[in-house]
């Protein structure tokens, strides 16, 4: 069994998935990381696994599974990774703030979540190393704010902290 980032290869294809009813999303966020199966039910074996949070292209099977696909920048056809359990998905709310898909760079572990955009606003959360977040960028160039997958502002995060990837907006 390989571990992938899935999100790395979904990068600018938007208009190639629409046109295939494909849909972009994020893996729930529990802490760990979740299965791709090699068909839709826990009985196939697990082909791959995608960390919580990572960023993915799906398709709604309607029996409680999503097929998870690949995406090129090239525009190349979407490969089938897998199967995933629906209720694993997450689809951030479009709203008026436009957000992206992020990945926390931060050697010391965790990431300080501040109430404003500055290290004088007390800390509300933290975010380990590693994890994916959604945030906008259009705030402040040193400071960005952070949403939960459902899309409600969680605060704000230091720019330096953040790395930028290609994603589509949510």
């Amino acid at each position: 069994m390989k571990k992938i980032i899935i999100m790395f290869l979904c990068v600018a294809a938007a208009v190639s998935a629409t046109a295939q009813n494909y849909r972009f999303g994020l893996v729930k966020d529990q802490g760990g990381e979740t299965n791709i199966r090699k068909g839709p039910g826990t009985s196939y074996p697990v082909v791959e696994t995608a960390p919580d949070g990572s960023f993915i292209n799906f398709r709604h099977l309607g029996n409680g599974w999503a097929e998870v696909y690949t995406c090129y920048t090239d525009g190349s056809e979407q490969d089938l990774v897998g199967y995933m359990a629906s209720s694993k998905i997450v689809v951030p709310p479009r709203s008026g703030v436009t957000k992206y898909v992020g990945f926390v760079k931060d050697e010391g572990g965790y990431t300080n979540i501040r109430k404003g955009p500055g290290t004088n606003y007390p800390v509300v959360g933290k975010v380990k190393d590693g994890s994916f977040i959604l945030y906008h960028t259009d705030f402040n160039g040193s400071w960005y704010q952070v949403y939960t997958q459902q899309g409600k502002l969680r605060g704000y995060i230091s720019a330096s902290k953040v790395e930028q990837l290609e994603s589509p907006e949510f």
